[in-house]
């Protein structure tokens, strides 16, 4: 195909920026020079406008018209640690290459895809710049800061900052997170919650002149590992599956021998699926409490999300919820139908699916309501694991992939990439 013609003529370049900012270790607020060398690449590429955002986002747009679609191609500089480098086979920092597979932290989650979006532009400059195709709207790069703590903090940044603040609207998003070439239309949504139970403090050898608040919350223990497990299997969406809930983790405090404590306290994560919000699910635990002191006046508990305060490598910081929207897009929505007819004109379309994981999705569609498509080569398994990694073949077929769906977007021909 002459899609597959183009992407050969940058294909080493492709290659060797992807190893580059693999080079670059980018943790969660961490992420500065990974951000300078993307944009570097940007510039060098000619996009239109390039830029760092307040919060430290990565930042380009290639103009078109006013027609549209105004499309946003959106990843995430940030990694997760690589670990104990003792697992490692490969230098999780050398982007090394062994036998078509291309090794380091963040090569599928995600700096493969994003390479990939920043090649697939650079074609579809060439056709705006040397062959005259008109572009009926803007392409928008973006690679936003700290996804990896599930806030969306990068996302909402630019969201509700950045792109207005340019005049920038956007008719559809894509994500590059990794789907092992697999069309992604969403996934449920994820809250933490935090439940509190309080009581008194006492010498553990007299231990019924305190309230022990560990016991308290007992209650409520059985209740999410019996009835609330049970029941939420019967949430079902027909795409996204059932809700479910589960602990995480139990602290008790003060946390000391030879004292009943007077704070227990633990996290659950509760997924939930369209029907389902934080008000509804908050509800339903404050409705379980008030059950719980009818029976015992001295039980005492509260629930809350938990918070996160952000702050990025540019010191930009605000308090956020740890919290993932839902979002599902329809599959016969007019985009979607474009994107899919795009893969399989070039013989790529491998199906739909939903992730098991959050994104930020969540923020751009669960919250601003914009039509996002998931896709990326690279196999979601090896996300966060020891010798992560992705396929050239896999690299290559993202351009592809990504060159495919925006030119058919776009009404153009693939011919003229010949």
């Amino acid at each position: 195909m002459c899609a597959k013609r183009a992407i050969e003529a940058i294909k080493d370049e492709l290659i060797n920026f992807t190893q580059e900012m693999i080079r670059i270790p980018s943790l969660t607020y961490q992420e500065g020079d990974a951000a300078k060398h993307l944009l570097a690449k940007l510039k060098d590429i000619g996009l239109d406008e390039a830029w760092i955002d307040g919060a430290g986002n990565v930042v380009g747009v290639l103009k078109g018209g006013t027609k549209g679609p105004n499309i946003l191609l959106n990843g995430h500089l940030d990694a997760v640690p690589p670990g104990i480098l003792e697992n490692w086979q490969h230098d999780p920092y050398g982007g090394e290459i062994d036998k078509g597979k291309i090794y380091g932290r963040g090569t599928v989650d995600m700096k493969g895809g994003m390479a990939a979006y920043v090649y697939a532009m650079k074609i579809l400059k060439d056709l705006r710049d040397k062959k005259g195709v008109k572009l009926p709207g803007n392409v928008i790069f973006s690679d936003v800061m700290d996804e990896e703590n599930a806030t969306c903090f990068g996302a909402e940044y630019l969201a509700t900052k950045t792109l207005p603040e340019k005049g920038l609207t956007v008719d559809l998003c894509f994500l590059a997170e990794p789907s092992k070439g697999v069309i992604m239309l969403g996934h449920r949504g994820k809250v933490e919650l935090v439940v509190t139970t309080r009581g008194e403090t006492a010498h553990s050898s007299t231990p019924w002149r305190g309230i022990n608040a560990v016991q308290k919350m007992i209650p409520v223990l059985e209740d999410i590992f019996s009835r609330q497990q049970a029941e939420l299997k019967n949430r079902v969406h027909p795409k996204l599956g059932f809700s479910s809930i589960t602990v995480t983790n139990i602290l008790a405090r003060p946390g000391a021998l030879s004292i009943v404590p007077d704070e227990c306290e633990i996290s659950i994560d509760r997924r939930y699926v369209p029907g389902e919000n934080l008000q509804t699910i908050l509800g339903e635990f404050n409705t379980l409490f008030k059950g719980i002191k009818k029976n015992d006046p001295q039980f005492d508990a509260r629930v809350v999300v938990r918070t996160f305060l952000e702050k990025s490598w540019t010191g930009y910081q605000k308090e956020c919820l740890k919290h993932h929207a839902v979002w599902v897009t329809d599959e016969n929505h007019p985009y979607v139908q474009k994107a899919v007819e795009g893969m399989k004109e070039v013989g790529l379309f491998k199906g739909v699916d939903y992730w098991q994981f959050g994104t930020d999705g969540s923020i751009l569609a669960g919250v601003m309501g914009i039509p996002t498509i998931g896709f990326q080569g690279g196999d979601e398994k090896q996300a966060h694991r020891y010798d992560e990694h992705i396929t050239i073949k896999e690299l290559v077929d993202t351009v592809e992939g990504y060159t495919a769906m925006l030119c058919k977007l776009y009404d153009i021909d693939l011919s003229l990439l010949d």
